[in-house]
């Protein structure tokens, strides 16, 4: 040291100017890393809360999710399990309306608040709260929809950004979600979720999709794309670096990698997730810590393919592709579980049980080859009926299959094909293909086929076929979405597409049409044939004969009969129920029927307008318009010639009038309009009623009821031919009569009726008039070829029946 300060004195002044800066310099920098080691003595303690909310039921014309809570469970379980977060940390709102929601991020709010003032009372050191929102459920480019209420975005995002952590994360699986994260332009930046060593706040918003763009969950998955894609990369299959720590920035990124490629030939259309990010603060936030589980599984390097990981309840908790040359940690809690790992056309399985404080390893030599077989999922949305290997595996021969074309006398193939299958007399394929088969004879696929079948003979698929099967004799499909074309077709399970055959057989659904000769379907859309058969059919039967056991929309032929349904056309309609329209020359509805236009209708229960020259009905809701209408209960009056109404007006009226004659009055209808029918004859005047004379008098007429029944006033006209020598002789008269009377009821069914007429009475074919009144005072007028006669008169009688 001494000969330093000997060298140092003998320099010149500059150069020991130089010497003392670095000398200082090196003082304050150790400094300096005294007191950063001293803060960093005490790491920050972070409290973290879950919010987890799911909403399946999005209001009125918005389908039912089914796995929203299922979601917003798997999204708190992962960190519960992996990401520091206590059980009393965490809450769980189901189904809420809006009001509901905001309440209960009041209370985190002051919960969020509470634990921070007790840990100040207490003196603890530094600590952070941090606050994750998970969203499920339906929304769009307004808002969130719960049930038939909005929470708009702007007013959603503003509660989150005022809760009381240090660092508010949102993650919202939704349509349209992408909408909140436009409302600050919000750009991307590195990842934000801390560790304990970090300094950082502000506010993140992570979406499943763009503010363009529908959110989707599978009915393979039990849950959305993307959460499930995002659970899986925060229990490791996001964890790029290897540090055994997943970034939120690892886990998006391996949820939009997922996501995304998942959602490219969906129906709903590729799916974007998108994110925004404010955050302040030095350092790297982890999701998930591989290392706090209880239990572990350890991938080596040489397993490479897509894995597919199952609990002991059968529920996919991940789904990663493994590139093989890197080793890949996972966490579960412990428990048993299935592993398939998938390749072209290559399925493998293992099978580990986890414990705690252990973690598994698992290579590729503990992988045993199985065989793929078809089950049934449940759920009926999209193509439910398929398993997850099979879909898997055609995706995979599509990308990694390679095309072959072959031809042979006989073309057999037991390995799974991609290309074309030609044969001179026939072709058969034992495994999933992607192509075509052609033949003069037969062809057959074992496993499911995507595109054509083409034959003289026979085409037999066994599981499924999409495309078209052609021949012209026989086509089978165990299922089918496309075209069978042959003499006759027949498919076993529900289908989608077209018949056409002379006999076609559809033993479940047939989504689309059948044309032929004969079709039978169990479920379908149309029907066109000679004779079409279906238990339901949604859509149209047009045929000489059509029969619809239990539903159709339109029938069309000369006989139609239908269970349920809403349009008969045809001679003949027969339906037990037929919601909407029946027309032909005979309609029988047995329950009920809205509208009904032929010659004769028949319903045989509640029903509303029938149309035609007879109509029958038990209960009518709406107009009858016929010749002759019958009903047991109208509740609106019918409009014909005769209405026979079970609970209108059904009497008779035997009465004497100013000539002396005795008539008989026979009213069917309602007390708003009623029909007459009457008959009569003349006493011999002089007699003292002791002798008819030899005129006659029938006709009909039409009136109505003041005060509806019972005791009422009554107006009627009525039309009456006058006969001479017998009642339907030739006609010599005409008697015009308007009557306005009262009915005075005695007892139920029995009353008096009186009252008083004004009448004309005309020649017909006779040479005078034989009508007049037993007094004088009445008057004639006209010539002698056309003479008529008019008087005042009056009635009295008895009626018996409803009036």
């Amino acid at each position: 040291m001494k000969n330093l300060l000997k060298k140092i004195a003998l320099c010149d002044f500059y150069t020991q100017s130089i010497v003392i800066c670095f000398v200082c310099l090196a003082a304050l920098l150790v400094l300096a890393g005294k007191a950063n080691a001293s803060e960093g003595q005490g790491p920050i303690a972070i409290d973290r809360y879950v919010f987890a909310v799911s909403a399946n039921n999005g209001g009125k014309d918005r389908p039912k999710l089914r796995y929203a809570e299922s979601d917003a469970r798997s999204f708190a379980n992962v960190l519960s399990q992996m990401g520091g977060v206590s059980k009393q940390n965490i809450m769980m709102v189901k189904e809420p309306k809006v009001a509901d929601l905001q309440r209960e991020l009041n209370a985190l709010d002051e919960k969020i608040q509470a634990a921070r003032a007790k840990k100040k009372t207490a003196g603890a050191g530094s600590s952070r709260e941090e606050v994750l929102v998970y969203y499920s459920g339906h929304a769009d480019e307004k808002g969130l929809r719960l049930g038939n209420e909005l929470y708009g975005w702007q007013e959603f995002r503003k509660r989150i950004d005022a809760l009381h952590a240090d660092v508010k994360i949102a993650v919202i699986d939704a349509c349209g979600s992408g909408a909140i994260t436009r409302l600050k332009g919000g750009v991307a930046v590195p990842a934000f979720m801390v560790d304990q060593s970090s300094d950082m706040k502000g506010y993140a918003f992570i979406t499943s999709s763009t503010q363009d763009e529908s959110s989707q969950e599978s009915d393979k998955l039990r849950g959305s794309f993307f959460t499930h894609s995002l659970v899986s990369g925060m229990r490791g299959a996001g964890d790029l670096s290897g540090d055994g720590k997943v970034t939120l920035s690892e886990a998006y990124q391996f949820a939009f990698n997922e996501t995304l490629q998942k959602t490219e030939t969906t129906l709903g259309g590729a799916q974007h997730p998108s994110r925004d990010m404010n955050l302040a603060g030095t350092g790297d936030v982890v999701m998930t810590d591989l290392r706090s589980t209880s239990a572990g599984l350890e991938l080596d390097e040489d397993v490479d393919g897509r894995l597919f990981i199952r609990d002991e309840k059968g529920e996919l908790v991940a789904e990663l592709y493994k590139k093989g040359g890197r080793a890949m940690s996972l966490g579960f809690p412990a428990g048993k579980y299935n592993i398939r790992l998938e390749r072209p056309a290559e399925y493998k399985e293992a099978s580990v049980t986890l414990q705690d404080n252990y973690r598994a390893r698992l290579s590729q030599k503990q992988f045993a080859q199985v065989s793929t077989e078809k089950t049934t999922l449940r759920g009926e949305i999209g193509k439910a009926n398929r398993t997850d290997s099979v879909q898997h595996s055609l995706d995979s021969l599509d990308h990694n299959g390679k095309y072959r074309v072959t031809f042979n006398l006989v073309d057999t193939d037991k390995e799974p094909r991609k290309g074309m299958q030609y044969g001179l007399f026939a072709t058969m394929t034992h495994d999933y293909m992607l192509g075509s088969q052609v033949s003069l004879f037969a062809n057959a696929a074992k496993k499911e086929i995507h595109g054509m079948q083409l034959t003289f003979g026979l085409n037999m698929a066994r599981d499924r076929i999409e495309g078209a099967q052609a021949s012209t004799v026989f086509n089978y499909a165990g299922e089918f979405d496309g075209l069978q074309v042959s003499f006759v077709n027949v498919v076993r399970n529900p289908s989608h597409g077209m018949q056409l055959g002379y006999v076609n057989f559809g033993a479940d659904t047939v989504s689309f049409m059948q044309a032929g000769f004969a079709n039978y379907m169990r479920h379908g859309r149309f029907g066109f044939g000679f004779l079409n058969v279906g238990v339901t059919s949604s859509g149209l039967q047009a045929g000489f004969a059509n029969v619809a056991r239990d539903s159709s929309n339109v029938q069309v032929g000369f006989a139609n009969y239908m269970g349920h349904g809403r349009f008969g056309f045809g001679f003949l309609n027969v339906g037990v129920t037929s919601s909407g329209l029946q027309a032909g020359f005979a309609n029988v509805a047995r329950d009920s029927s809205n509208v009904q236009v032929g010659f004769a209708n028949v319903n045989g229960g509640t029903g509303g307008v029938q149309i035609g020259y007879a109509n029958y009905e038990r209960h009518a809701t709406n107009r009858q318009i016929g010749f002759v209408n019958v009903c047991a209960k109208c509740e609106k009056t019918p409009i014909g010639f005769l209405s026979i109404v079970g609970n209108g007006v059904w009497s008779a009226t035997t009465s004497m009038n100013e000539m002396g004659a005795l008539d008989l009055a026979l009213r069917f209808g309602t007390a708003y309009f009623f029909t007459s029918f009457e008959g009569g004859r003349l006493i011999e005047k002089g007699t003292e009623f002791e002798h008819f004379s030899d005129v006659y008098e029938n006709g009909v007429g039409f009136g109505t009821q003041f005060g509806k029944y019972g005791s009422h006033a009554e107006l009627e006209y009525m039309f009456l031919n006058i006969c001479k020598g017998r009642m339907f002789d030739d006609d010599v008269g005409y008697h015009h009569r308007l009557r306005l009377g009262y009915t005075s009821q005695l007892v139920p069914l029995v009353g008096l009726s009186i009252g008083g007429t004004l009448n004309m009475a005309t020649i017909g074919y006779g040479d005078g008039i034989y009508l007049k009144p037993l007094s004088e005072y009445h008057d004639d007028f006209g010539s002698e070829k056309h003479k008529a006669r008019w008087w005042p008169g009056f009635y009295a009688g008895l009626t018996v029946g409803r009036f």
